[in-house]
Formats: structure tokens, C-alpha cells, sequence
């Protein structure tokens, strides 16, 4: 799958969040009702603690905490993708498992930095509620765990080394890149 169809497919789930978080703040808020009783209900909620985690265990981890957070998980998130692209082709379901995960990640920082927290809005009894980026990072942990079951000797044939290889190489040819055009523009 070429890189733009992913990405391509990352900001279609992404704005298909944005758009319905949207649409329940203007327009929905107040609203409670019976989805599937008794396990599903629509209970709009906004958490203030950014993530399920830091809510459930009363953490306290702020703004800055998270963004440090996510500022390496994301990058992590990247390289992941990239190393595991890298060392099984083309495989379509690490693709569609990344498009799910990265349009969770971009649901994550936009809810971090401008709605200040995250509205979720399904209230699975008795337990939490969720949103569309909760199950988008559930697909993508689904769709990983198949994909690295399915191909466990393969990835695990790769050593601790060679991942941390592949990684320092894009590293420093993103570093150089980057430089260059610097150099240039200069």
C-alpha cells in the first residue's frame, strides 16, 4: 500500500472523529440514551485527565506530562511502523493496522492541545466510556497481535541490534536531510 493511500486513509478516519466529537459537543451534550441495553449507552463525557489511565488511577499527569508522552510514543510509533514495513514488504495488515493507529494518535494530539481533554461519548456499563479513537486503538492493537502471531518467527528472527540499527540509519538520515535543505535555503 503506497504511503498517501495510508495516509490518505488515516486523515478519512481521523476527520470521521473530529466530525462526530463535533457534532456531539454543539449538538448533543445533555443527551443520554440506550444504545444496546443493558451494555451500551450513548453518555457524552469529557475527561480532563486526557487519558483513560491517568483518569482511572488518579495520576495527575498534566498537560506537559502528556505531551512528553505522546511526543515519544509517537515517534516511537513512526519508527515501529517503519522498521516492521521495512523488514515484511508490503504487508497489508500492518497497514491497516497503522491507519487505524495513526489516525488515533492525531485524535490524541488534537484532543490534547485544543479540546483539553477528550470527549468520549459510549458508556460501556458498567465499565468506562470510549470513543471512536478508543476503538481505533483497539483495532490496531488486534490487527498487530495477528500480524506479529502470524509472522512471530520472521520478526523475531530480527535481533534488539538490528531494530535499534534501522532506527539509528532513518534517524540520522532524517537528521541529514534535514541539514541539507537547511544549508540550502540558507
Amino acid at each position: 500500500m503506497e504511503t498517501r493511500t495510508v495516509l490518505l486513509w488515516t486523515i478519512a478516519l481521523f476527520v470521521i472523529d473530529q466530525i462526530v466529537k463535533i457534532i456531539i459537543n454543539q449538538y448533543f451534550l445533555d443527551l443520554r440514551f440506550d444504545i444496546i441495553p443493558p451494555l451500551f449507552y450513548f453518555k457524552p463525557t469529557f475527561n480532563y485527565n486526557y487519558t483513560w489511565i491517568n483518569d482511572l488511577f488518579k495520576l495527575g499527569g498534566g498537560f506537559w506530562i502528556h505531551i512528553i508522552f505522546f511526543s515519544f510514543g509517537s515517534i516511537f510509533f513512526v519508527f515501529l511502523y517503519d522498521w516492521l514495513k521495512t523488514i515484511s514488504g508490503d504487508a497489508k495488515i500492518i497497514n491497516i493496522a497503522f491507519i487505524f493507529g495513526f489516525a488515533a494518535l492525531l485524535s490524541v494530539w488534537v484532543g490534547t492541545i485544543f479540546w483539553k481533554g477528550v470527549l468520549d461519548f459510549i458508556y460501556l456499563k458498567p465499565l468506562f466510556v470510549f470513543d471512536l479513537k478508543d476503538l481505533y486503538i483497539n483495532i490496531w492493537v488486534v490487527l498487530f497481535l495477528l500480524y506479529y502471531l502470524k509472522n512471530v518467527k520472521y520478526v523475531s528472527s530480527f535481533k534488539n541490534k538490528d531494530m535499534m540499527k534501522h532506527f539509528k540509519n532513518r534517524f540520522t538520515s532524517l537528521l541529514e536531510n534535514y541539514c541539507r535543505k537547511k544549508s540550502e535555503n540558507a
